[in-house]
């Protein structure tokens, strides 16, 4: 079998990690360099590339020219065509095994480098999170969170390469040439032996090399992270923050030294991006050293609960936001009043004035400080906890609190990807145009906004053009109309409502209320699994290539949840759809600290959504028996029930009780009963009617597997049938459409496969 001779020029990548492997090359001449993950080996003449992956037949490595190249390359795509050609080429079959067993033996050196940072990187990333909160509570400033930190548990992994086999290729390779070369030269059953042996030996430990770097990498990456929010910088800040105090400088200073050698040589580190963050940090260490030089050091606080980085946080927020005198004064003078109340939920007419007074004033704060922060990356970690929480002042907000907002500040995050926000994020999304301005209090979009102002001569058609494209007006728009009524709202008690984060409002656990994506994420699952029509959308679909004709097919979109900084109990359904669109998402608002049971608030937020979005569907025949819809038979069950024959007297007294408890509000008994029927009756615990449970099974029925489960029950047994009889119909429909589609050309589209998958459930 020819060898093709192949001249590479230096700085070309021969073959990169994942490429199919169709041949394994001969070095003739030249140097290249083998790298996968934190693993470099350099290869010179004689040595072999691709071996490694004759088991995966895919290269398992990236093979980097470092000078001018010749190559020998050979078809091989496998270990039983390396077998073949062993036996063709009795000239390099030796030089292959001499080039395996030192590349195995490297591969080996590494595996055991990797194996001991396993071993320390755990107990070295806890240790010194551990020895930084000490030194955070003795210089007065309370340790932050560090996102990851409690996922961190000891490497379980399993080595399946035998430890025999590390000393066994060392020692092959520590050989003299000449030894190799009697054993091996001209033996080729010990030679095809061998390399068989040698290839799934190799394969094994690429495998552990990959599992030991994956976990040493997520440790690594809590010491120095992309983001910035990381050990090294929680240290780094630290150092800087406490620079005036005595004895802080030193003590800081010995814990950044441990830290910079283990980063310095750790597997998954970039080493450029490291020597980025450690030049900053000393250049910083130096300003800050170079500052103190004239000012008198000060001895650590005595008291361990005052976190010195909160001090005057009322003043570097006014700083932040470039306040004008005037605003900076109000705000000021307004919080040292309102802290000075011992009622601050009065209602006597000085603390109400206060509390109008330093809303407005907090709000045109806030407004400039977000502006500012938009091009800001790393903001201070007050301004962070003033714009995700409220917080303005430690005494206002209680120590306690305070220095749980400050551990928490530069690592809380919403998940936009999934819908969920921090309001920060959210009004963020507004700016850069991914979101559109929510409705005012008074139901007006941002459109209709700038269309009456311009009905009302207030603007003309050319101002009108601009508006609606300029994304400073979508966000004030959002700033002072949405924004402070919705806080207000999901507070809870609007006649008491301050935006600023104060301690008398916190009535449980300040990290117990705290609502965060994951929690928001794993309830509405919960709700989805047992509910799993709530976010979906009826629409029109129409394919004309694939000979499709306005289908209607089902579209789930989730809901925008936005976090509001302050602590309440009520969520807020604040609109439906965006525009007129009814594939766009909804907008929930909620308290960022919920003192309510947050699957509770989910549970009625969503049954507000299914009765507001089919009010929006079904128009202005949304209660009427004609056109069925939830809506219009929840409400003549409701108007009606008391003529309804199939009712006992005594349900109709529950009935009667539970509509006057809701103020004969029909939405409110709606939502009520929503709860009992996702929390209770999916479990088969009865809580509700058969004429609500009828209703329910039409219009959000529970999956297959529910159902099944409850077909046991001869409560549900008339809903079931009634339900089971259109299903059956529906999906016996679809499978004849897409089975009739499947068989053209261009095949079924995928929505209506989708439908047919949700028909089904």
């Amino acid at each position: 079998m020819a060898a093709t001779v192949v001249k590479i020029p230096e700085g070309t990548v021969i073959y990169s990690k994942g490429d199919p492997l169709s041949n394994i090359s001969l070095i003739g001449d030249g140097m290249v360099e083998c790298t996968i993950d934190s693993y470099v080996n350099a290869l010179g003449k004689t040595d072999i590339l691709g071996y490694c992956g004759l088991l995966t037949k895919h290269f398992v490595c990236t093979y980097t020219a470092v000078s001018d190249v010749t190559l020998y390359q050979y078809p091989c795509d496998g270990i039983d065509a390396l077998e073949a050609l062993m036996g063709e080429n009795a000239d390099i079959t030796y030089l292959m095994v001499s080039s395996a067993c030192r590349q195995a033996a490297s591969m080996l050196r590494y595996r055991a480098r990797l194996k001991g940072e396993v071993d320390t990187s755990y107990d070295f990333v806890r240790d010194f999170y551990e020895e930084y909160s000490r030194l955070c509570k003795q210089y007065g400033s309370s340790p932050k969170k560090l996102p990851g930190l409690d996922e961190v548990v000891k490497f379980s992994g399993e080595d399946k390469a035998p430890r025999w086999v590390h000393a066994y290729y060392i020692e092959i390779s520590e050989l003299p040439p000449a030894t190799h070369r009697a054993f091996y030269h001209n033996r080729p059953g010990i030679q095809i032996g061998f390399m068989r042996r040698c290839v799934g030996d190799i394969s094994l430990i690429f495998q552990v090399c990959a599992l030991y770097y994956d976990y040493v990498a997520h440790n690594a990456a809590l010491l120095l992270s992309s983001g910035g929010y990381d050990l090294f910088s929680l240290v780094s800040d630290l150092h800087i923050d406490t620079m005036k105090i005595d004895g802080a400088d030193f003590a800081i200073e010995s814990l950044m030294t441990p830290i910079s050698e283990a980063l310095s040589d750790m597997s998954g580190v970039n080493a450029d991006f490291y020597q980025q963050r450690i030049e900053v940090y000393w250049e910083a260490l130096e300003n800050a050293r170079t500052s103190q030089e004239h000012v008198e050091k000060t001895e650590a606080p005595k008291t361990q609960g005052v976190n010195q980085s909160l001090v005057n946080s009322v003043e570097t927020i006014i700083k932040y936001a470039e306040c004008d005198e005037e605003l900076a004064t109000t705000f000021a003078d307004n919080i040292r009043a309102y802290t000075g109340f011992t009622d601050r939920n009065g209602t006597d007419d000085e603390i109400y004035d206060v509390r109008r007074s330093l809303t407005k004033a907090f709000y045109e704060v806030y407004k400039l400080a977000f502006i500012k922060s938009l091009n800001d990356s790393s903001p201070p970690t007050i301004i962070n906890m003033f714009l995700n929480f409220g917080f303005v002042d430690p005494i206002l907000a209680g120590n306690e609190n305070a220095n749980f907002l400050f551990s928490i500040a530069d690592s809380y995050k919403g998940d936009p990807s999934r819908n969920i926000f921090t309001v920060r994020e959210w009004l963020a999304a507004i700016y850069r145009g991914d979101r559109e301005p929510s409705l005012s209090e008074f139901d007006m979009d941002f459109a209709a906004y700038v269309k009456d102002m311009k009905n009302n001569k207030q603007i003309d058609a050319n101002t009108e053009r601009r508006l609606l494209q300029d994304q400073d007006a979508k966000l004030k728009y959002e700033m002072e109309n949405a924004f402070p009524v919705v806080n207000r709202v999901t507070f809870g008690n609007p006649s008491k409502f301050c935006p600023v984060f104060a301690d008398h409002n916190v009535l449980r656990s300040i990290e117990g209320t705290l609502v965060t994506a994951a929690k928001v994420t794993e309830i509405l699952d919960e709700i989805r699994e047992i509910d799993f029509s709530a976010f979906y959308r009826e629409t029109a679909y129409s394919n004309v290539k694939q000979n499709v004709q306005n289908e209607t097919i089902h579209v789930e979109v989730l809901p925008n949840i936005i976090l509001m900084p302050n602590v309440g109990n009520r969520g807020s359904m604040w609109q439906e759809i965006e525009g007129r669109l009814r594939t766009t998402p909804a907008r929930m608002f909620m308290p960022i600290f919920l003192e309510n049971d947050l699957k509770t608030i989910l549970l009625r937020l969503t049954a507000d959504f299914r009765w507001e979005m089919c009010k929006r569907i079904q128009g202005a025949r949304w209660n009427d028996m004609t056109d069925p819809s939830i809506t219009s038979y929840y409400c003549d069950y409701l108007q009606f029930y008391m003529n309804n024959r199939n009712i006992a007297m005594q349900t109709m007294t529950e009935i009667r009780n539970e509509i006057s408890s809701a103020r004969n509000n029909y939405k409110t008994v709606f939502s009520n009963n929503y709860v009992a029927w996702v929390q209770n009756e999916a479990k088969g615990q009865a809580r509700l009617n058969s004429i609500v449970i009828g209703i329910f099974m039409t219009f959000m029925p529970f999956p297959a597997s529910l159902r099944e489960t409850l077909s046991k029950n001869m409560r549900y047994n008339d809903a079931l049938q009634r339900y089971g009889a259109r299903r059956t119909k529906r999906v016996k429909r679809l499978s004849l459409l897409v089975k009739n589609l499947s068989q053209n050309p261009r095949g079924c589209p995928q929505e209506l496969k989708d439908e047919l998958m949700f028909a089904q459930r």
